[in-house]
């Protein structure tokens, strides 16, 4: 049991002279907290709910008897010295254990008569793909230089000094950055089984090729080339140790507790009104506000369309959301690991056809043979007796699903209030898309149905309810061309004072891309254009941070102290 476990939370507190709020306890708000507090901040995180951490938190079921992930199922780049590592690193945080998956496999995507191992390393890549598609090396090639180019780019926010070093692979960047993934790969090949499985890790930002951002995929290839890890004691660990160090450093949190609307005066963020059961209506007052809650609902409803400048709350509303998630988490009488799954991830496709499914998702429906995605938690920690009962295996299978109320037959109050919970149409709909994915898993397990002996469902709506996301997706802002690069959201807002962290920033979606939000965030509020450069090499900015007295610094040891 971590610290942040056995300390008592807070549902009310009266704080003064605060530096930060933080709006939202998810994985980018946490980081974003933990890196001010580490710099002497005085900081307050807000959260509606009554656990932290957003996606980066387990439930369990049955007492105790399961252990259930709900959004950290693995994060790519965690070797020794992976970003995340070397963000945790400078926060102190230094005792996290590591799994690797397989690293020979550790995505296999599986068609109907062709399965492909994703591995570690470019190079192994290459010799996968070719050894299925040998006479399409040519387009291979292509698609994995650019792939490499775009990670070349993005190793700049580590060493800004390489920007000359990587300005060719910058210039192609840009000359393709409103190309479509779908329209690149019919440049690569005509082979549409080779392009189902170079766009086979959709699944991450959950659009078809024909409307995703080519720079967005290939930054997702590249990311996970770098291998992918778990996090041994599932993703509340990462959120528990964050908290540790905001709560070590004198920065508290509020849970159970609504951000109502975020405080201006003469165009500036001062502070929070809040609201909770205990306390009613209240305010706290800060010199600076960051929200990690859904970048919509922050400029329009926290701080109001009237205070925005003239157009910007038309442009935000046009905005698209990701597509929502549909799990269902099962527990298994059975042992998948003799039947052939390794610790891997897999991604199971029906056929070649990557449009259709979110066609009929676009327009409210329920595919009738939804991709799917698997995650064993049993294999990814086959010591941890948390996760499942003796001879059961922890397995969850995730597809993407429609978002609108209209689909699940409830209604807004009913989504307010949580009364949706008990609607019929909501339950006879979730148990129908439930059974498909069953039953398209069944192609790979057979008589899975059979062997189930504990099942929970979890939808777009579930998630829009628990952590208050728009359309019910964890992936922020969809991650189209002309919502990618610099048209995403930046960490600056219009309204001073007030930054923005998470997964509809520009540093993209997931714990890797919200943790590293964070760092953009607290770099433009603190000024300091190379926060980022000078955590990622464990360097510390030693400038005036702004008008405080007394502006702090650290000390060699990595304590906050004072000049």
């Amino acid at each position: 049991m971590t610290k942040s476990q056995t300390r008592g939370r807070l549902t009310h507190e009266e704080v003064d002279d605060l530096d930060v709020i933080i709006v939202g306890s998810g994985i980018g708000g946490l980081t974003a907290g933990a890196l001010l507090t580490k710099l002497g901040r005085r900081v307050l995180v807000v959260e509606k709910h009554y656990n932290f951490g957003g996606c980066a938190t387990v439930f369990h079921r049955v007492g105790n008897a399961y252990e259930f992930d709900v959004g950290v199922h693995h994060i790519g780049d965690c070797g020794p010295n992976g970003v995340v590592p070397r963000i945790l690193r400078w926060l102190g945080i230094d005792d996290l254990t590591w799994t690797e998956q397989e690293p020979s496999g550790h995505d296999r995507f599986v068609f109907p008569d062709l399965t492909v191992k994703f591995p570690k390393g470019m190079g192994e890549f290459r010799r996968n793909l070719i050894e299925a598609f040998p006479a399409e090396r040519a387009g291979i090639d292509r698609f994995l230089n650019f792939v490499a180019g775009v990670g070349d780019v993005i190793s700049v926010r580590d060493s800004p000094w390489r920007l000359l070093m990587v300005l060719p692979q910058l210039l192609t960047l840009l000359r393709k950055q409103n190309a479509t993934l779908g329209e690149f790969l019919s440049e690569c090949t005509q082979d549409i089984r080779l392009q189902a499985v170079l766009a086979a890790q959709l699944g991450i930002y959950h659009l078809p090729p024909s409307r995703s951002s080519l720079v967005c995929h290939a930054a997702v290839v590249g990311h996970w080339l770098h291998g992918s890890y778990t996090p041994q004691g599932g993703g509340q660990i990462l959120s528990d140790r964050l908290l540790d160090v905001i709560e070590e450093g004198g920065g508290r949190i509020l849970l159970r507790t609504s951000v109502n609307k975020i405080l201006l005066e003469k165009g500036r963020a001062v502070g929070v009104e809040l609201s909770n059961k205990r306390q009613g209506k209240f305010k706290r007052f800060a010199r600076n506000v960051v929200s990690n809650a859904d970048y919509k609902r922050t400029l329009l409803s926290l701080v109001g369309r009237e205070h925005l400048p003239a157009g910007e709350a038309e442009r935000v509303e046009k905005l698209e959301m990701s597509t929502g998630m549909f799990v269902v988490y099962l527990g298994i009488k059975r042992d998948l690991s003799k039947e052939g799954m390794a610790n891997c991830n897999i991604r199971l496709f029906p056929d070649y056809d990557l449009e259709s499914n979110y066609k009929v998702i676009a327009q409210g429906g329920f595919p009738e043979r939804p991709h799917l995605y698997f995650s064993n938690a049993t294999l990814r920690s086959p010591h941890d007796p948390k996760v499942a009962p003796p001879g059961i295996t922890n397995l969850q299978l995730m597809t993407a699903a429609p978002s609108s109320l209209e689909s699940w037959g409830i209604t807004r109050a009913e989504l307010d209030s949580g009364g949706y919970r008990e609607n019929p149409t909501y339950l006879e709909t979730k148990g129908m898309f439930a059974a498909r994915v069953i039953a398209e898993a069944e192609r790979l397990f057979p008589n899975l149905a059979r062997d189930i002996v504990y099942q929970e469902t979890s939808t777009p709506i579930s998630t829009e309810r628990f952590i208050a996301a728009e359309n019910g997706t964890s992936y922020g802002l969809a991650a189209t061309p002309s919502q990618f690069l610099m048209r995403r959201p930046g960490a600056r807002t219009s309204i001073n004072n007030l930054f923005t962290c998470g997964a509809s920033g520009r540093t993209g979606l997931g714990v890797f891309g919200s943790m590293n939000s964070a760092l953009d965030a607290v770099g433009a509020l603190l000024n300091q254009p190379f926060f980022v450069s000078r955590v990622l090499s464990n360097r510390v900015a030693f400038d005036t941070w702004d008008s405080q007295p007394n502006p702090p610094h650290l000390l060699p040891n990595g304590q906050v102290g004072t000049t």
